[in-house]
């Protein structure tokens, strides 16, 4: 058999069946490379799927709580009502400028009407100023018992490093965290904490345990400290988006998403990087076929 570029020429064939074979051939080798195409499409569309969404949808699976209930776990941070609480009368949506593929919004309904408890602050809701991962651990079981979360939100560590280094058991604690809320089919929403004045080594050691414990569990991960940085690198961030005492995020205009006011509002970014986490999390996990 000789074989050219772009066609198949059989010897000692008859020109019409040789035609025949040919086209036979040619749309043997359409089909080929149609499925071929195809299937790379598919595994274009999975690479671009987060490695936490099929785990996270297993989880989901059990779940039979309070759905759309956020859960919020953390320090003075959390507790703050410049936190998440203008989820509950905002309409985030608007500052969605980009189409990632994902609705801006569900269908027929508003944010605030599938975010259930964004004003639940205290410890009876899992933070309170002051607290670290110890703290927290004493009331979890306690709120995903009552709450019955669907999602919660987990920032904790800017007091454990109070001393300028990791407590060593730190890490044991956030994932026995992880690991009760994964338990109660409860998506876990692990943030990093921000920049703390005078604490950059301790800081960066307890962001290392949360990155590392996010991709361990697989689950979905809010790098606060890393958007800062984005934003404000060096020590840009003091006076702009961490406040004058070192350690909490500014509060201006918490509910204004703009580039600009991203710049410089500390309580907005988290809220912002925070909704779209949950956006996300909403249309790939929880309700899946709402983004079809």
């Amino acid at each position: 058999m000789l074989y050219c570029a772009g066609a198949v020429t059989l010897p000692h064939t008859h020109p019409r069946h040789a035609w025949s074979s040919n086209l036979s051939i040619r749309l043997t080798l359409l089909l080929i490379a149609l499925l071929a195409g195809l299937s790379f499409s598919a595994r274009a569309v999975a690479a671009d799927e987060p490695a936490w969404v099929a785990p996270m949808r297993k989880v989901h699976a059990g779940f039979t709580g309070d759905t759309t209930y956020v859960a919020q776990f953390g320090d003075s941070i959390t507790h703050s009502m410049a936190f998440w609480s203008p989820l509950g009368w905002d309409e985030p949506q608007q500052y969605l400028a980009d189409d990632d593929g994902l609705p801006k919004k569900p269908a027929d309904k508003r944010w605030r009407d599938v975010i259930l408890g964004v004003r639940d602050k205290g410890p009876e809701f899992g933070n309170q100023s002051g607290w670290r991962i110890g703290n927290v651990l004493n009331v979890a079981d306690d709120v995903l018992k009552s709450q019955q979360p669907e999602v919660a939100v987990i920032m904790i560590g800017t007091n454990d490093i109070s001393g300028g280094r990791v407590p060593a058991d730190y890490a044991k604690g956030v994932a026995q965290l992880i690991d009760k809320c994964l338990a109660a089919h409860c998506v876990p929403l692990l943030t990093t904490i921000p920049p703390r004045r005078d604490h950059d080594d301790a800081v960066a050691a307890a962001n290392k345990i949360l990155r590392a414990l996010a991709a361990e569990k697989k689950i979905p991960l809010i790098d606060y400290h890393a958007a800062i940085l984005e934003r404000r690198p060096g020590d840009a961030w003091q006076g702009t988006l961490i406040s004058a005492d070192g350690v909490h995020p500014t509060a201006d205009k918490t509910q204004v998403y703009s580039p600009e006011n991203l710049q410089s509002d500390g309580y907005a970014l988290r809220n912002w990087l925070t909704f779209l986490a949950y956006r996300e999390v909403y249309f790939r996990v929880l309700h899946p076929e709402a983004a079809k």
